[in-house]
C-alpha cells in the first residue's frame, strides 16, 4: 500500500502539470473567459471605427467668397479667421470670424466648429454614437425626441396650421431643405418656418448631412439685440456645428432672421460639401 506522503506527491505533481498544460480541466474557453481581459478572453471588441479619422482645416473650411459674403467688406485679416484653442485637434477643432456690417454697424461673427466622435463603449460603433450624441444635443435645442410620439398640434408639424402660403412649408422641411442648394431659393428660407407663441422660430430638421437641424434664438438686454443662428449637422462620426450671428446696439431694430438662417445654411452645406458621404 502506497504511503500518505507518497499519494501527496503524486497529487501535487498532477495539479502543477495541470496548471501548466493549456485546457486541463475540461471546457478551456469556459476557464479562460471568466476573467474577460486577456487573450482568450470572450470580451467583445472595441467598436466599428468611424468613417472620419481626422478632421478638416477650420479656417480653411470655409470658402473666401462665402466669408465675403457674410461679413462683406471686411479687412483681409477677418477672412484668416481665428483658431479655436483646443487640447485635441484631432478631436475637436474650430475657427471664428468676426466684422462689422458696413451699412448698419452691426457686428456679424461666424463660428465652425468640428467634433470627431469615437465610442467608449465596444457594443457601439464611433458612427451609431456621433449619432445618439446629436440626437440629444438636437433634443436639447428644443426638437422632439425621435422616441417621443408626434403632436399634430405642435408648432412645425405638418398637420399643424400655418400662416401665409401653404406651399410654404417645404422650405422648412428636411429634405427639402438640402435640395435648396442655389442662391435663388435660399431668399425664402425663412418664409415657411413655423413660429412659437412669442413670434420666435421653433427649431427645426433641415436636410443637411446625415442629421440635422436649424435653431433661431434671439435675446435682448438693456445693450442691445442679439440673434444667433445655429446649424448643425451630423456626417459619419463627425459633427459640425454653424453659428451666425448679429449683434445691434441699443437703438438698432432687432436682426433679421431670415438673412442670418441663409447664410448658416449656405456654410452648412457648404462644410457637408466636403464630406463624402
Amino acid at each position: 500500500m502506497r504511503s500518505a506522503a507518497a499519494v501527496v506527491r503524486t497529487t501535487l505533481a498532477a495539479v502543477t502539470l495541470c496548471a501548466l498544460a493549456a485546457g486541463c480541466g475540461g471546457d478551456s474557453g469556459t476557464q479562460s473567459g471568466t476573467g474577460g481581459s486577456g487573450p482568450s478572453g470572450n470580451a467583445s471588441g472595441p467598436g466599428k471605427p468611424g468613417r472620419y479619422s481626422a478632421l478638416p482645416e477650420p479656417c480653411g473650411s470655409v470658402s473666401e467668397s462665402t466669408l465675403q459674403r457674410l461679413l462683406p467688406d471686411a479687412a483681409p485679416e477677418v477672412y484668416r479667421g481665428t483658431p479655436t484653442e483646443t487640447y485635441d485637434s484631432g478631436r475637436r477643432s474650430g475657427c471664428t470670424w468676426q466684422g462689422t456690417d458696413p451699412e448698419s454697424g452691426n457686428t456679424l461673427r461666424l463660428t465652425v466648429d468640428f467634433e470627431r466622435v469615437i465610442s467608449y463603449d465596444p457594443q457601439v460603433s464611433d458612427d451609431d454614437q456621433a449619432e445618439l450624441d446629436f440626437a440629444a444635443r438636437a433634443t436639447e435645442a428644443g426638437l422632439p425626441s425621435p422616441d417621443a410620439p408626434e403632436d399634430p398640434d405642435a408648432p412645425g408639424s405638418p398637420d399643424a396650421p400655418q400662416d401665409g402660403d401653404d406651399t410654404a412649408d417645404d422650405t422648412g422641411d428636411g429634405d427639402a431643405g438640402g435640395e435648396a442648394d442655389s442662391d435663388d431659393t435660399e431668399s425664402g428660407t425663412d418664409a415657411g418656418a413655423a413660429t412659437d407663441s412669442d413670434g420666435n422660430p421653433v427649431p427645426r430638421d433641415i436636410g443637411i448631412g446625415h442629421d440635422a437641424y436649424l435653431d433661431d434664438r434671439l435675446s435682448t438686454t438693456t445693450t442691445g439685440a442679439h440673434r444667433d443662428v445655429t446649424v448643425a449637422f451630423r456626417s459619419a462620426n463627425v459633427i459640425a456645428t454653424v453659428h451666425y450671428t448679429e449683434i445691434t446696439p441699443r437703438t438698432g431694430a432687432p436682426p433679421e432672421s431670415g438673412p442670418l438662417q441663409d447664410g448658416a445654411q449656405r456654410v452648412g452645406r457648404h462644410l457637408a460639401g466636403g464630406f463624402d458621404d
